[in-house]
């Protein structure tokens, strides 16, 4: 029994032992892998080309670190992808080093325990046995800043849903989605090298070649579709895959885009730089964007986002927003913006003969406004009282006929919105890292009056802007021996309104970010402009005028007539009350509700950044 005990005891030490140099042999070829690896991507190993060749590299820190000369060892160039079970993946390509994998593998004696194994299962004792064992390691790659501004557009609303499909319908496309629809859109965020990768794959492009992806030609559908298909292989609900399929077959209008239009990813800029997810509504607004954009044709929008019946709002999109940037803070251009967007909103104003009190007082008008044109046009006007008995007279005679216009007026709204931008100045790393942004915020100006035409406005929006005429001034000629009197409307000019006040002023301010997060994570926001909107729109209402102008050709008023302290205010006191009353309530859905569907909130518009800096050395990754 002893003995059984005793050479139980020595058979189970020498497996130990056994085991242990198995173990100590594995360590010591995974050591050497390691090492190799990382030389190799230290000193920017290549699989071709002129430069230091990574199997040459591997192949001497291995020798250095105890691999025999003629024992296997392989090195492969290629980058990394992050897999749908969120695991890194080595993807070789000889043309790429981002990454350098070393493969090496040794033979040694079997193993006791590999001995006792193979005479009892009945097969042939090996001698050796093969230990394999592999490292992957990336290069010490530069610092990389990430820009992007934040949409505020996470809850949707019915109005918000109506100008998407406006937007969408504006590209020929007839399905409109509802508001469950655009509100799980809103909901869901996309891995955007996930996206770049799938569209480079769709493109025909190489994945990795972002100068090109960026400039790559591309229907609105293409890009959608690439989504799609990175929505359904990441596991995202089904049905916003399946409704942003229904999105992409219904934009099929055939206008080449390029994503470097809403997107910037420097050339250079390793995957890393674009591990990160962004919101998927913003994405899709910007390809409408650039879409609506590349159209030039302008957009009509339901009148009923504003709460109104009658009406008509027509946008166009100067220039799409760019919503994220990525790169080397050191060497490249890292910038994003808002849109730049032109909207006219035109409204049907009551018919002014009905307005209580104002016809009484516009007749008031008459003699003091003769004296001053007798003054300004050499017209010779009589008064009032002599204008009634001048038709019974022997000569001919002239006075002023002050009325409320009598046709329908149609007010218009126009807002020049030029866009904020936010560029990367400076950065910092090491124990505290830090960018520096410079911000130029959003400048915003509304026209009240009269519009030419839409297409007046959309190419020239502060001069296509004129009073619109409340009250006509016109002058009456009569006599003689009772003669028919003859009207000239506006002979005499006319009252009318007109305002032109910005919302906000474009300022510069320089934002710092204090250890920004890497790029990956959940980006730092700041406020790019602290100005106050609600006053300004307050200011703008305070700055609607009612003023008397000059004559001009037809309709069109000249210049402000010098008029008597207090001559208008009468009319002021009856007008300005009834126009501020209806444009108080536009304002607002107007800024607050289309704008944002465009991803332009001049209230709280925020830029986010984050920064990765690398250690300066080859790291292992896998």
């Amino acid at each position: 029994m002893a003995v059984m005990t005793l050479g139980l005891a020595l058979m189970f030490m020498l497996l130990t032992v056994d085991g242990g140099r198995l173990y100590l042999e594995q360590r010591k070829l995974q050591r050497i892998a390691d090492m190799a690896a990382l030389e190799a991507a230290e000193h920017g190993g290549q699989c071709g080309g002129n430069g230091p060749q990574a199997s040459a590299l591997a192949r001497t820190a291995a020798t250095r670190n105890g691999h025999a000369p003629l024992n296997p060892l392989i090195a492969s160039c290629g980058y990394l992808r992050t897999g749908n079970d969120n695991l890194r993946v080595f993807t070789a390509d000889a043309t790429r080093n981002e990454a350098i994998k070393v493969e090496v593998s040794n033979i040694v004696v079997t193993s006791v325990a590999g001995g006792i194994y193979a005479l009892v299962q009945g097969g042939a004792l090996a001698p050796t046995t093969t230990l394999r064992a592999s490292a992957v390691a990336a290069s010490p790659g530069p610092p990389q800043a990430m820009l992007s501004i934040r949409s505020s557009l996470v809850s949707l609303d019915s109005r918000h849903s109506a100008l998407l499909n406006a937007l969408v319908r504006s590209l020929g496309g007839n399905l409109q989605l509802d508001l469950a629809s655009w509100q799980g859109i809103a909901a869901t965020q996309i891995n955007l090298l996930k996206y770049a990768d799938q569209l480079a794959i769709d493109l025909g492009v190489k994945v990795g070649d972002y100068d090109k992806l960026l400039s790559t030609d591309a229907t609105l559908s293409k890009l959608l579709d690439a989504a799609v298909r990175v929505l359904q292989q990441s596991g995202a609900a089904a049905d916003v895959a399946t409704n942003l399929g229904k999105l992409a077959l219904g934009t099929a209008n055939g206008t080449l885009l390029n994503l470097g239009d809403i997107l910037a990813i420097q050339n250079g800029t390793a995957q890393a730089g674009l591990d990160t997810s962004i919101q998927l509504l913003q994405l899709v607004q910007g390809m409408i964007q650039l879409a609506v954009s590349n159209s030039a044709a302008t957009v009509d929008l339901p009148i009923s986002v504003l709460g109104l019946v009658n009406g008509r709002i027509q946008m166009k999109v100067i220039q799409p927003e760019q919503f994220s940037a990525v790169g080397n803070p050191a060497t490249d251009r890292i910038e994003v913006h808002t849109a730049q967007v032109q909207a006219l909103v035109s409204l049907d104003l009551p018919l002014l003969n009905g307005v209580l009190g104002l016809l009484n007082t516009v007749l008031g008008l008459a003699a003091p406004l003769t004296s001053v044109l007798n003054s300004l046009l050499h017209l010779n006007l009589v008064d009032v009282l002599q204008g009634l008995t001048c038709s019974l007279g022997l000569s001919q005679c002239k006075y002023l006929d002050v009325l409320p216009v009598p046709d329908k007026l149609s007010l218009d709204i126009g807002v020049d919105v030029a866009r904020a931008q936010s560029l990367v100045t400076d950065h910092r790393c090491g124990a505290q890292k830090s960018l520096t942004v410079a911000t130029q915020s959003a400048a915003a100006v509304v026209s009240i009056g009269k519009a030419k035409d839409s297409a007046a406005f959309f190419k020239d929006s502060a001069a296509a802007f004129t009073p619109l005429p409340l009250v006509d001034i016109g002058i009456k000629t009569c006599g003689p021996l009772g003669a028919a009197c003859t009207r000239v409307a506006f002979a005499g000019g006319g009252i009318g309104l007109k305002a032109s006040a910005p919302i906000l002023r474009s300022e510069t301010t320089a934002l710092l970010f204090v250890t920004p997060p890497d790029i990956g994570k959940t980006p730092d926001y700041l406020r790019m402009s602290t100005q106050d909107v609600v006053g300004s729109l307050s200011s703008t209402l305070a700055g609607v005028q009612i003023e008397a102008y000059k004559p001009a050709v037809g309709n069109v008023f000249s210049d402000v007539m010098a008029l008597v302290a207090g001559t208008l205010s009468s009319v002021k006191a009856i007008l300005e009350p009834l126009i501020k009353n209806l444009l108080s309530p536009l304002l607002d859905p107007l800024l607050n509700v289309l704008l944002k569907v465009l991803g332009i909130d001049l209230a709280s518009a925020e830029v986010g950044a984050n920064l990765s800096c690398s250690s300066g050395h080859a790291q292992l990754v896998m």
